[in-house]
């Protein structure tokens, strides 16, 4: 069987290293030079199990109404003449609830854990074929630190249904967060941490280094890259795709793995599909790391909004969601706004300022954090693995893991059901 895999970031070089592992004839198709060079290139490089709770929630509405106007607001509303931006944020204000959050959580997590154990397993792969899978991974744990004693003690009380599934969080008093990390000391003294909680078992790694590694496996496995190839459309025939219509001509294939990000819906709407994927806008910063007293342990810091992680000899800080179409300009104020973030939390970073390199990626998100899995409706041989938003990283490698079972017909490692893009019915 020869599927067509559209997109070569996070998810769509793990479908094909996970289709190739079961068999599969794959061509991989991407409008990059290489793997992992669209919104995989520079995130904030957490495996975070512990925060897979989608973003809608019912603080948001007001958070969003506060920072109006803001230009290093965290989250920015950016109102276009497009429909599906003004049917997504309908539809994202509608899971501006308590009880739709905690919907997502348990489906979420299990995906997380599928991944822990897909990239444990590709590790095992690498090794036996002589080679090594490095991305700089780092097994710290995260740690979520809180300036706000009264939203500390809420995000404990959130953190239990978690914790009841597997992945648990130990409370932290500053002190304590301190001693986890020193790297934090000048936050405690300014009396910006009321308590943390610590996930030992998530960690960091650079997705990019992943991408272009699990690509090199894939290609020894027999994948076929096709870079800096342009989709133009899907080819049906009947109720199946035959193939897809690149710059370059027509690819045929037995069945097709949209894994597309942002590009996905262009993809599906002449089919009638609406998947409900939209971009939202991230920003990240990449530094090289301070000698001596860097962070170790991956840090989310709740009231600046970012997260930071070591990458081997740099530092990483990502954060800023916008909601302003498929704009990949990277607005300056926006960008120095995460440097100033991270030089607040560590002040210790400021000396490398002249060497930070900015990046911003759009984000592909759904309006209830989670991704569309599975196969389309009304079409035999056609498959979506997208809309991952914050969670690519988090929940990539058992996103391939799951929708390669489908394709191949293989025993389910999990219920896909939950991330249908029927749930949008």
């Amino acid at each position: 069987m020869h599927t067509i895999v559209v997109g070569a970031g996070i998810a769509g070089v793990s479908t094909a290293y996970e289709l190739a592992l079961r068999g599969a004839e794959v061509t991989l198709i991407d409008q990059c030079e290489g793997a992992g060079l669209g919104t995989s290139y520079a995130n904030g490089g957490q495996l975070s199990a512990c925060e897979v709770a989608p973003w809608a929630g019912p603080e948001i509405p007001g958070l969003v109404l506060k920072w109006l106007g803001r230009d290093d607001a965290p989250f920015r509303l950016r109102p276009k003449m497009d429909p599906e931006q003004w049917l997504w944020l309908m539809r994202f204000l509608m899971r501006c609830r308590a009880s739709a959050r905690r919907e997502r959580i348990a489906p979420n997590l299990e995906l997380a854990l599928l991944t822990r154990a897909r990239l444990a397993a590709y590790e095992e792969e690498f090794a036996k074929a002589g080679m090594t899978l490095d991305y700089g991974r780092k097994d710290r744990g995260i740690l979520r630190i809180f300036r706000d004693a009264h939203e500390f003690d809420e995000a404990a009380r959130e953190a239990e249904p978690i914790a009841k599934m597997g992945v648990g969080q130990t409370k932290l008093t500053p002190a304590q967060c301190i001693d986890l990390e020193p790297a934090l000391a000048p936050a405690m003294q300014r009396g910006d941490i009321a308590g943390g909680l610590y996930a030992a078992s998530d960690g960091s790694g650079d997705a990019h280094l992943y991408s272009v590694a699990l690509a090199e496996g894939a290609k020894r496995l027999g994948v076929r890259f096709l870079t800096e190839v342009d989709v133009r459309r899907l080819v049906v025939e009947g109720g199946r795709v035959k193939g897809v219509e690149t710059a370059a001509g027509l690819v045929e294939g037995d069945a097709v793995v949209l894994a597309a990000g942002t590009g996905t819906q262009a993809l599906l709407q002449p089919l009638g599909h609406r998947s409900y994927i939209y971009p939202v806008k991230g920003y990240s910063v990449t530094l090289p790391a301070p000698e001596g007293n860097a962070p170790e342990v991956s840090i989310t810091d709740e009231a600046r909004k970012i997260v930071v992680s070591r990458l081997g000899d740099r530092l990483r800080a990502a954060g800023q969601a916008e909601v302003g179409g498929y704009d990949l300009t990277l607005e300056e104020a926006r960008a120095r706004s995460v440097m100033d973030a991270l030089e607040s939390l560590f002040p210790q970073t400021g000396p490398e300022r002249g060497a930070a390199e900015y990046w911003c990626g759009l984000r592909p998100m759904t309006p209830d954090g989670s991704p569309v899995l599975g196969a389309v409706p009304q079409f035999s041989n056609l498959y979506v693995n997208s809309g991952h938003g914050t969670l690519g990283w988090t929940l990539g490698a058992g996103s391939g893991a799951a929708v390669a079972d489908m394709v191949c017909g293989s025993t389910s490692q999990l219920d896909l059901s939950p991330f249908s893009i029927r749930r949008f019915r």
